[in-house]
């Protein structure tokens, strides 16, 4: 493994632009793009290497363009570097990641029970087996469908909606798809399978998307992994429902989709809010920031003119 952590293009060129990139701010932070960069500062000759060889891959109004869709990306995000420069120890403390593993463990069983269980569940609803298994074929066709077709859609979403918009529409879709899932009705069922089909893959891609814009991709692999590993383990509660669901209910899949539903629709209701909170702080802190980077970079400046001067006249 290499001994720094991953960085984009637009980190790179924001590195080699910014000359106090490795400096510490007053109140003795850095600055949250600033360390999740982790480039030593190593003066003029560095930055000019590290633009030498991106300038033949990028060419220069395509660098500016990299770096400003970077910079656009995690303006709209709203909570980009929230946790970048923590170790993973402390990110898993804080209810950043508390909140969405808890989410994504009653999602991950909510997604597989219903993958397992379509025909069985639908059989009961319509009281028809026949129905059951048309519906139960259009979804063995659309789910793999729908990764592929989902594809435009989601990068639409993670690119132009902030990430408490994104995790808004999350909970949102998952609660339409619960209201759905539990109507003995053929079309509503059609559609439950339509809105299902598109939410997975966009389920999926943005929570790794949350965290690396909150935890970063120093720690990525540590607090990404253990949220999938603990909702795994939790997975294994669907032995338990199925045992609910046949012994307790004769068969009936309402309950535990409701039980289901209200549980996510609780999770998620906090989780969004708790982000929307934090987001706005964190937008009233920007100005702030940007007003420090002028005033830096405007030291910068003045000291390299007079530096040169000073150089010319000896």
């Amino acid at each position: 493994m290499p001994s720094t952590s991953y960085q984009t293009v637009g980190d790179m060129l924001k590195a080699t632009g910014n000359p106090s990139s490795n400096s510490q701010r007053q109140d003795g932070k850095l600055d949250f793009e600033i360390r999740e960069t982790n480039l030593p500062n190593q003066g003029k000759s560095h930055q000019e290497n590290v633009l030498s060889e991106l300038s033949p891959l990028l060419g220069k109004k395509d660098s500016d363009r990299t770096q400003e869709q970077e910079e656009q990306k995690r303006r709209i995000s709203g909570i980009w570097g929230a946790l970048h420069g923590l170790s993973a120890i402390q990110q898993i403390k804080t209810p950043w990641w508390i909140l969405i593993a808890l989410f994504v463990m009653v999602q991950m069983t909510r997604i597989n029970y219903f993958v397992a269980t379509i025909r069985a569940q639908y059989d009961y609803l319509f009281h028809d087996y026949a129905r059951a298994v048309r519906v139960n074929t259009v979804f063995d066709i659309a789910l793999p469908a729908g990764g592929v077709l989902s594809i435009p859609f989601i990068g639409m979403v993670l690119d132009n909606l902030s990430t408490p918009l994104t995790l808004a529409l999350l909970v949102s879709m998952a609660t339409i798809i619960g209201v759905l899932g539990v109507l003995p009705f053929e079309p509503a069922a059609y559609l439950n399978v339509a809105m299902f089909v598109l939410y997975r893959p966009l389920y999926y891609t943005a929570v790794s998307d949350y965290a690396a814009k909150v935890f970063g991709f120093h720690t990525f692999g540590k607090v990404y992994g253990l949220i999938i590993c603990i909702s795994g383990l939790f997975n294994f509660s669907q032995s338990a429902l199925d045992a609910l669901t046949h012994k307790g209910f004769g068969g009936n899949p309402i309950p535990a989709n409701i039980l289901l539903l209200c549980v996510a629709m609780g999770i998620g209701t906090v989780l969004v809010g708790y982000v929307y909170k934090k987001s706005i702080a964190m937008a009233r802190k920007l100005p702030e920031e940007d007003a420090e980077d002028a005033a830096e970079a405007l030291s910068h400046s003045a000291h390299t003119d007079i530096e040169d001067h000073d150089s010319r006249d000896n």
